[in-house]
């Protein structure tokens, strides 16, 4: 079972620090027992802080890169990392439950995300009135009156797929995702022609699913991979939901699955000049029940 071990608080920069600290410790030849007891701390304190889960405060930081033997400059940098950790982000207005805080700081620091959707359109991707009909139909996991901030929230989020460094997005999208009915013909069309759209950006990757492939690797549902920067010290993060919140998942072996996984339905899907061409097809169909 794929199980979430990050804390609410954990972002892409906790990890990285965390991955200093280990790397120093290492080089070092200390154990994380041997910290523990020289900072008064627990051994558990030591792993969490190692593996970015919690942030380590100012003087502990200090007292442990002086026992590490770490340079003023090593200081310095992940005193910054330590204060960037800790800063807020810009989606912290929106009072975001604590499952889905992590997915949103993680998305942020982000630098590809693969995916794949069975039944809707991937949040990154979804048109307002799509999103919103979504929303309406799940109230249980967003209660109405926080609807409009959720929508607010989406939008921000999109805005990663734009400007001088945008997010790589590559998806999959079953093709039962275009063909549940998501706020009725209209929005549909709307939702699919912004698909269309979308296709041609050059960090943006759509392919489709079609029901023929049959039963697939993949079709347990949805999950996200997030790729970041440096693999080194931000290794690939998995994300899964469900009715009831979401999960990010940090275990390497399990992440590895949902690569493999994608990579899978990747090569079963469509090409993705196939996929919009089938894309907008299912487009059309919903135009002509417009009229």
């Amino acid at each position: 079972m794929l199980e979430a071990t990050l804390m609410a608080g954990s972002s892409a920069k906790l990890r990285r620090l965390g991955a200093e600290l280990r790397r120093l410790r290492e080089a070092a030849e200390r154990t994380q027992s041997e910290l523990a007891e020289v900072l008064g701390r627990s051994h558990v304190s030591i792993v969490n802080w190692e593996h970015g889960k919690t942030r380590i405060g100012k003087s502990d930081l200090h007292v442990l890169l002086k026992e590490l033997g770490a340079s003023d400059d090593v200081r310095e940098e992940l005193e910054k990392l330590r204060l960037a950790g800790r800063s807020k982000g810009w989606w912290s207005v929106y009072k975001l439950p604590d499952w889905l805080r992590p997915l949103v700081s993680f998305e942020s620091d982000a630098s590809q995300i693969t995916a794949f959707e069975p039944i809707l359109i991937p949040g990154l991707l979804q048109t307002e009135d799509y999103s919103r009909a979504i929303h309406l139909a799940g109230p249980y996991t967003t209660p109405r009156e926080v609807l409009e901030k959720r929508l607010e929230l989406r939008k921000g989020r999109q805005r990663r797929l734009v400007g001088e460094h945008p997010l790589e997005l590559h998806v999959v999208i079953a093709e039962s995702a275009l063909r549940l009915e998501v706020g009725g013909p209209a929005i549909m069309a709307d939702q699919l022609w912004h698909l269309v759209r979308l296709a041609s950006a050059p960090n943006i990757r759509i392919q489709v699913l079609p029901y023929r492939v049959g039963a697939h690797p993949a079709v347990c549902g949805n999950f996200a991979v997030l790729h970041f920067s440096d693999p080194k010290l931000d290794p690939p993060l998995g994300y899964a939901d469900d009715a009831v919140g979401g999960h990010v998942i940090d275990d390497p072996s399990e992440v590895e699955v949902l690569l493999n996984m994608f990579a899978d339905v990747r090569a079963l899907a469509l090409t993705e000049p196939e996929s919009v061409d089938f894309i907008a097809t299912v487009m059309d169909e919903y135009r002509a029940r417009k009229t």
